[in-house]
């Protein structure tokens, strides 16, 4: 299991050591921001599943697929660009075929792109965990018991 935090200054990812190597300390920013405690849970240090987050301790965690969403709808964007490019210059039928078929190379990357379980309170993000698809997708009324405490990554 791989584990990162983000600074709360800066936003910088800092990826831990394996938790069983390092169950708990702190871990330094790259930019000189003050280090940031963590403990991992037994369960964590096994590798078995994520109980409580290593940084916050918090119990909520959802699930996502770990592929950049700014990427995925840029390609979907671009993807759409394109079917209207085909239907203008080779034939307006040609619209929903090349858009079906950039929406099934959409489907075949996600299928291979692995989870990742992220906390909601902090974003600490846990690569390669063996149960990820027990956690349930983001919740917006989970995440908004959230909000006030929530330090990194906040929407501007």
């Amino acid at each position: 299991m791989r584990v990162s935090l983000y600074c709360a200054t800066c936003l910088a990812p800092i990826p831990l050591p394996p938790p069983a190597e390092r169950p708990e300390g702190e871990a330094p920013c790259p930019s000189g921001h003050p280090a940031i405690a963590f403990r991992h849970s037994e369960a964590v240090r096994d590798g078995i599943r994520v109980d409580r987050c290593s940084r916050c301790e918090s119990t909520a965690f959802f699930v996502q697929k770990d592929f950049d969403q700014r990427l995925g709808c840029l390609i979907l964007a671009g993807g759409a660009i394109f079917a209207l490019a085909v239907a203008h210059f080779v034939g307006g039928i040609w619209f929903v075929p090349v858009l079906l078929l950039v929406a099934a190379i959409d489907f075949f990357v996600a299928r291979r792109v692995h989870p990742v379980v992220i906390c909601y309170r902090c974003d600490t993000e846990y690569r390669d965990v063996p149960d990820a698809k027990s956690y349930r997708p983001w919740d917006p009324y989970i995440a908004e018991r959230f909000a006030d405490v929530k330090t990194v990554r906040r929407m501007a």
